[in-house]
């Protein structure tokens, strides 16, 4: 029997909110473990019905293979920031129920974002994941960089959504219809695409690489980074961004893929101005988090690459670095998330120096994972931007993959200096060794993953093929 998973984690989302009150001590671990266990047998349901194909609810939403496969991502994704929590020494501030219970929240937001099949149900599923995050962002109530970092990300948030609908408006307009469906039919039988139509395509576009932190729209980014609980911004640097390029992908491909030239002009543009941003915003960052966030918008900026030819070969690329970029995220946010001095989180990037004479295994995985984001042969950064490169090459856009080798060797110059840092350079305090052998395992893990990829590439070629073409079946 099919069970629609998001459907699932609401119902326990719910039930776990109602036995709440009645937990006494230490209730935000077993809140926790709950909700992780939750987060697995969800997974479960998608695996099992991962090549099931349905519009459901009278067309609002879609389930299919690709829908699936970035579900299963989020939820791997969840399950270990889940089991980070579980692991790390968290401020005082965090360890409350209702943290897990909001996560589990927008992750039923984010799901439902890649299953959306109509602009109304997109908007609920959007604002269902932002107004958890808005939550999220200022959960350390009594840490005044978190609650104005929830203030920035609230307010630009709510512009976002003020964009989207006015985009939508403007569609609705001309096609008489939100329907993903209807549109693209409405798409298909027309002579010469209106103006309009245009103009309300861009403002939705707009929205969504705010969502994504797309250059010029990346203004809150290292902001809310910095100021958001270090566990907060690993969840803000993953999930969100998975999510928001299978709504990207899913509404491009289908319902405007009659007028890809139109919207792949917006896409170069935005691509090049992240690549830049990225790269060069990160040069003069001193703080972990914001040169981190810098890196996203510059990997936002390679992803979005993928996505301009609009072919089921771009569209896999995107899938195949997807994983890695989570991969990569997960590991360096996992280390921020251990360091201390004094049991006191620090996040300036002066704190590495000479990270290998006190912790060598950990200086060792740290920099795999740096030069894996990098983009250094043969790490799995680097299979992921050569196959998007190879993508880009295709489709005679030879002046968008010049832009992105060069501001890859800007990039390169910043995650050097970091492992310069932690190789070379004096330190002046040492950091806390990392406690608990939980975080040592899973660092190996991320880097091992990274190290090793070169040797099974085809596996995830054949699945993120495999996966999309449920997508291009469609049309």
């Amino acid at each position: 029997m099919f069970v629609i998973p998001e459907i699932f984690l609401a119902i326990c989302a719910v039930i776990i909110l109602f036995i709440t009150p009645f937990l006494k001590k230490n209730s935000y671990l077993t809140i926790s473990y709950l909700s992780l266990f939750v987060v697995l047998l969800s997974q479960f349901l998608i695996l099992k019905d991962i090549f099931y194909s349905e519009i459901i609810f009278n067309g609002f939403f879609i389930v299919d293979s690709f829908g699936s496969f970035l579900k299963s991502l989020i939820l791997i994704g969840a399950g270990l920031i889940f089991y980070f929590y579980l692991t790390v020494n968290n401020p005082k501030s965090l360890k409350r129920p209702e943290f897990a219970i909001i996560l589990l929240i927008s992750i039923v937001g984010m799901l439902l974002m890649i299953s959306s099949n109509d602009l109304l149900s997109l908007f609920m599923s959007m604002e269902l994941q932002s107004l958890s995050l808005y939550i999220l962002v200022s959960f350390s109530r009594d840490d005044f960089t978190s609650s104005e970092a929830g203030v920035k990300y609230f307010i630009i948030g709510s512009l976002s959504t003020c964009i989207f609908l006015f985009g939508t408006s403007l569609v609705y307009g001309l096609v008489g219809s939100t329907s993903f469906n209807e549109i693209s039919v409405f798409m298909s039988d027309l002579y010469s695409t209106p103006t309009m139509l245009i103009v309300g395509l861009i403002f939705i576009l707009v929205s969504l690489s705010l969502k994504i932190s797309a250059a010029p729209f990346h203004m809150w980014t290292p902001d809310v980074y910095q100021g958001a609980p270090s566990i907060i911004t690993t969840l803000l640097s993953t999930l969100p961004k998975i999510a928001a390029f299978g709504v990207l992908i899913r509404l491009l491909v289908y319902p405007f893929g009659e007028i890809i030239v139109d919207w792949g002009k917006i896409l170069i543009i935005l691509s090049i101005s992240s690549m830049l941003i990225g790269s060069l915003g990160a040069l003069r960052q001193t703080d972990l988090k914001r040169l981190m966030a810098y890196s996203t918008i510059n990997h936002i900026g390679f992803i979005l690459m993928g996505l301009i030819p609009g072919s089921e070969d771009g569209i896999t690329s995107i899938c195949i670095y997807l994983i890695f970029y989570v991969t990569m995220n997960l590991g360096i946010f996992l280390f921020i998330l251990n360091m201390q001095r004094d049991q006191v989180s620090v996040t300036s990037i002066k704190d590495l120096s000479g990270l290998y004479r006190s912790q060598p295994l950990t200086a060792g995985c740290i920099s795999i994972i740096l030069f894996s984001m990098a983009g250094i042969p043969p790490m799995a950064g680097f299979i992921g931007k050569l196959i998007i490169l190879n993508i880009v090459i295709d489709n005679n856009l030879f002046f968008l993959a010049v832009i992105a080798v060069l501001t890859s060797v800007i990039a390169a110059f910043y995650y050097i200096r970091l492992i310069k840092s932690i190789f070379f350079d004096d330190p002046l305090e040492e950091l806390d060794t990392i406690g608990n052998d939980h975080s040592k395992y899973m660092l190996c893990g991320f880097a091992f993953f990274n190290l090793t990829v070169v040797f099974y590439p085809q596996f995830f070629l054949n699945l993120c093929a495999s996966v999309t073409l449920s997508l291009f079946a469609v049309k």
